[in-house]
């Protein structure tokens, strides 16, 4: 978080700083109460959070992005086994020099 220098600030300057503090933490205040009269109301009529996200169309799990897991390795240096490419991303520094030597993606392709 950023530090901000309070004594470099005037009067004026620090209360309406304090204001906007306070308007902030009412409106958080207003939220999370608004949310637990949420919860309270959809406990009270048998519903799960869950399932009525889920209907108004708002749950994570159904809409949210796919997850790509760890990307098989496709490419490998010819003289460094050890320098690998999956393919994703931006192509590293060493297939761009190996393609400029004049080394084609296929031959290192796995």
């Amino acid at each position: 978080m950023k530090k901000i220098n309070l004594t470099a600030m005037s009067a004026s300057e620090l209360q309406a700083l304090k204001s906007e503090i306070e308007r902030e933490l009412n409106q958080r205040s207003a939220k999370l109460q608004a949310i637990e009269e949420v919860k309270k109301l959809a406990a009270s009529k048998g519903l799960k959070l869950d399932d009525l996200l889920a209907e108004l169309g708002g749950d994570k799990s159904v809409k949210g992005k796919r997850e790509l897991g760890p990307a098989p390795i496709r490419f490998r240096h010819p003289q460094n086994p050890s320098l690998t490419w999956s393919g994703r991303g931006k192509r590293p520094n060493w297939m761009r020099d190996a393609l400029a030597a004049g080394l084609s993606e296929e031959s290192m392709r796995i």
